[in-house]
């Protein structure tokens, strides 16, 4: 189907729609779909749940989202909190707030300013991943992956501990890897890069190794 002959949606307050094919789709309250959403852009300001799935080519999110399928969108922006229930498919992914993931979540580029969890494997080109939350994965790989705590942390530390933004992982790999404040079992890159803050297994690098005193590496192979 064509943006031509799809039809756009517009929706404000507390409001209800089925869901189906659209063009754009634009939302500002508290809205529920249900069913399978599949549109060209989509933009939500408030609280949204979607009883499906949604493929959205772009996404705009501000607020909190619920969708109870998958997410497959290839460029979405948000700010507040996304929860989906059966993995995320996407290209480019900017998002400051928490993300949380139901099965893999997949990206071309991701970045995340706040806290994301999977429940299986976090896979991009590109990821750069600020932390001011817990965050977890079973797996990460990809490319070119960057994790520290973002400068958020420094306020909050004014009230609390920092101790809950680090990241959790059975095993990290890329080609070119750094890390903060960071527990893993298995590390393995050409360029590893082992920041403050962080408890490894073991390290498993090509070319370069490089540890932070503050940090524990149990065990160093070179390949």
């Amino acid at each position: 189907m064509t943006n031509e002959t799809r039809r756009d949606l517009r929706m404000v307050g507390t409001t209800t729609s089925a869901g189906g094919v659209f063009r754009n789709i634009k939302l500002t309250g508290e809205s529920r779909l249900s069913g399978d959403v599949d549109c060209y852009k989509l933009s939500n300001t408030g609280d949204l749940t979607i009883n499906g799935s949604l493929r959205s080519e772009e996404l705009g999110l501000t607020g909190e989202c619920e969708i109870q399928g998958s997410l497959q969108t290839s460029k979405a922006r948000g700010r507040g909190e996304i929860k989906v229930s059966n993995g995320l498919r996407g290209e480019n992914i900017k998002f400051t707030g928490s993300i949380d993931v139901g099965g893999d979540c997949e990206a071309g580029s991701l970045e995340v300013d706040g806290a994301i969890n999977v429940a299986g494997l976090l896979s991009a080109d590109r990821l750069d991943l600020k932390m001011y939350g817990p965050c977890k994965a079973t797996e990460i790989g990809g490319s070119i992956l960057r994790v520290k705590r973002s400068k958020a942390t420094r306020i909050i530390n004014l009230l609390k501990s920092s101790d809950h933004a680090v990241l959790y992982a059975e095993q990290i790999e890329g080609d070119k890897v750094e890390l903060e404040h960071t527990e893993a079992g298995v590390v393995r890159g050409n360029h590893v890069k082992i920041g403050p803050g962080c408890e490894i297994g073991r390290v498993e690098y090509r070319d370069k190794l490089e540890v932070h005193k503050g940090s524990t590496v149990k065990e160093k192979v070179q390949r």
